[in-house]
């Protein structure tokens, strides 16, 4: 960083410029000598996951994409010349076998645990979301060799650009993006960034991308989009291009902040977060060196930028409101919530004698998230503030008690929204267009705190089957029904059927007329429900035969070779507690699950389990293991919150009820708001008009 090839061109990165968006006195302080001064309000583990990440995997990969006499070139070619694979599965065995492995070979000795964990969930986030925008380019799959040369074209490329400032300063930029995809048969371009730290808010390592993007545009004329991925925090968070193009308005002051860094220009903007200053151990001298710090200019609130994740599939539109939401608050009130909120939160813990710093606030759907930094040198630890759940739900006069929960960098202390937001499958399904998998088993499962949708893909071997609990009044039915009209709302038609088991005689009523129902009927018996599990097995056994015959591996492949097209069976039970009345009816239903959960997902079957008594008795070692995605809506109590979700998940008890749930996998969970939906929302094409 400093003067060009004249006086009047100052040369920096897009590391520096990131570095300046975070606190331009922290730029000036690095130009000064200062090594460290990139660290200050970075949040995180510190174990560099991002750097491993980016070099022995990612950098590799892409790397060897843009050579035409590489192994792996040689070998993803092949992948995508074959068809006995898709390419969600080949890919990932390709990165695992060629990247990942080899690597952990070398280097796994000198790596911890959590480490190696984060870089191969990390792999898998990349991974899935990878195939689905190399899934989106057709001319991949017609000419592979042609279509690597052109999709990976800016592997390993520098990128410069000029931009002048106000005065006629120039400033020479330069950087290298982790990843850079074009897709040349609709001209759009993805950006990806890795990250090795969890994300506080997901648009906090944005600036860097939107210089990247600047970048991109200005060498080639196209605008990428943007996707984040953090290893310790999943992802990916996408943005697509008309938000980063909206998002790019705001970089004019940053060039202009970072020419008055070079030219020593005093005084320095001040940070846009005022607690940074607490963090940084030049915050005694900083006014002295740099002049008085002026915080009036306000921050923008991390919930302004929209964030989702995925890949945009397209897909038919839904016109008008058909289910009645109730208008969202706007922006205003939101704010003005949020920061009562957060008053009511300072104030308590004051007076509770725990000392924190306030790190801002999200609001979601139906909660607000305030999160605080304990102050570690004034002895608050995390658990000191969990053990206080109890005082801060009196003194804030809350319904119910705050979740708390250690994130990356910060505690979250959410609390319930004084007006919830509701929302329908219908606005889901838009909202979600941006991150929905490329999948005729794919459905909306809930909106995040940050305004993501979460998408389950019944076809991911980690969502084939769940598990799904919640006591009376937690919204266990309204999301059931929500499954079954979100897939025939998102799959392709006549391409998956339901096999509908309803003991209560409740759930499904309004649905019983649906074509796609494999028995024409719901089935609320006990051994017609048992029959039906027995018979679906069977049908799986079947299906493996053709598979073998046909020599592929799984349905997908299948339908595509053949002739006859087989349709994804979704076997959907509410209340199977009622099914295990008997000792030995209770091991058939296990042995049923079992089977369909470890065999079905190649043969198009999946099995959603739901129940009400989340107990031990319930929820065996057998359906636990078996049944991957876990679901808990609100639960009597912790016991019941750590059977659904796995040791030391104890937080479901503190859910808000109607839909509000933690979705998880034994070993993370997430946040969601779940959505209404109506059979209303179904076309004359769902239904059997005889029955009907």
């Amino acid at each position: 960083m400093g003067s060009g090839e004249r006086e009047n061109v100052l040369t920096l990165s897009a590391t520096d410029l990131a570095l300046c968006q975070r606190c331009p006195r922290l730029l000036a302080y690095k130009d000064a000598g200062r090594r460290n001064a990139w660290r200050v309000g970075i949040e995180g583990s510190g174990k560099r996951y991002g750097s491993l990440f980016h070099k022995h995997v990612a950098e590799a990969f892409f790397s060897d994409m843009g050579e035409t006499a590489a192994p792996g070139r040689e070998a993803m070619r092949l992948l995508l010349s074959g068809t006995s694979k898709g390419l969600s599965e080949g890919l990932s065995d390709l990165i695992r076998t060629r990247y990942f492995n080899p690597f952990l070979a070398e280097h796994g000795s000198r790596l911890n645990a959590d480490c190696v964990m984060a870089m191969a969930d990390g792999t898998a986030f990349w991974v899935r979301d990878l195939a689905g925008i190399l899934e989106a380019i057709p001319s991949l799959r017609k000419d592979p060799e042609r279509g690597l040369g052109r999709v990976f074209a800016g592997a390993g490329r520098t990128l410069r650009a000029l931009y002048s400032t106000e005065d006629g300063t120039m400033l020479k930029v330069s950087g290298r993006c982790d990843a850079l995809i074009f897709n040349p048969d609709s001209g759009t371009a993805c950006l990806f960034e890795f990250k090795g730290y969890r994300p506080t808010d997901p648009t906090a390592a944005l600036s860097q991308s939107l210089i990247y993007a600047w970048l991109v545009e200005s060498a080639t004329g196209v605008l990428p989009s943007v996707r984040l991925i953090y290893l310790e925090g999943g992802g990916p968070f996408a943005f697509p291009k008309e938000d980063v193009a909206s998002m790019l308005r705001g970089l004019p002051p940053l060039f202009e902040s970072a020419r008055s860094v070079l030219l020593r220009r005093k005084p320095l903007p001040a940070p846009a977060s005022e607690s940074l200053c607490s963090r940084c151990p030049w915050d005694g001298e900083c006014n002295k060196e740099w002049g008085a710090r002026d915080f009036s200019l306000s921050r923008v609130p991390p919930e302004s930028v929209p964030v989702s994740g995925g890949t945009d599939i397209g897909g038919g539109s839904l016109e008008g409101p058909l289910l009645e939401e109730r208008a969202a608050p706007a922006a205003s009130e939101e704010t003005e919530e949020g920061r009562e909120r957060m008053k009511q939160l300072l104030r308590t813990l004051e007076a509770l004698k725990l000392s924190v710093t306030d790190e801002g606030f999200v609001c979601g759907p139906c909660f607000v998230r305030l999160k605080v930094r304990p102050d570690a040198t004034r002895g608050t630890t995390v658990r000191k503030i969990e053990a206080r759940a109890d005082d801060l739900q009196v003194q804030m006069e809350l319904p119910v008690l705050p979740m708390i929960q250690a994130q990356g960098g910060y505690v979250s202390v959410d609390v319930p929204r004084t007006r919830r937001q509701v929302l329908s499958l219908e606005t889901l399904i838009r909202k979600g267009a941006e991150n929905r998998p490329r999948s005729e088993a794919a459905f909306p499962l809930g909106m995040g705190v940050d305004g993501r949708v979460f998408w389950a893909d019944l076809a991911e071997p980690a969502m084939t089957s769940a598990l799904i609990g919640g006591t009376s009044g937690s919204g266990k039915s309204v999301l059931l029904r929500s499954v079954v009209i979100g897939l025939l709302l998102c799959a392709p038609q006549d391409s998956v059927c339901f096999t509908l088991i309803d003991p209560k005689r409740v759930t499904f009523t309004d649905l019983a007329e649906l074509s796609a129902l494999e028995e024409g009927r719901i089935l609320c018996d006990a051994d017609e429900a048992m029959e039906a599990l027995g018979g679906a097995v069977d049908e799986m056994e079947r299906r493996y035969g053709l598979l073998e015959k046909a020599r592929v591996s799984h349905l997908t492949d299948y339908n595509a070779a053949s002739g006859e097209r087989l349709r994804r069976r979704v076997v959907i039970v509410d209340e199977y507690a009622d099914l295990m009345t008997h000792k030995g009816t209770a091991r058939k239903l296990e042995h049923f699950i079992q089977r369909l959960c470890q065999k079905g997902r190649a043969a198009g079957f999946h099995l959603l389990m739901a129940t009400q008594r989340p107990d031990a008795k319930v929820v065996t070692g057998v359906i636990k293991a078996n049944l991957q995605l876990r679901v808990a809506l609100k639960v009597a109590s912790r016991s019941n919150s750590q059977i659904i979700l796995g040791e030391g998940f104890t937080q479901a008890q503190c859910l808000l009820g109607h839909g509000d749930m933690l979705v998880g996998d034994g070993a993370c969970v997430e946040r969601l708001q779940g959505p209404l939906a109506g059979p209303e929302l179904l076309g004359s094409e769902h239904w059997d008009v005889r029955r009907r």
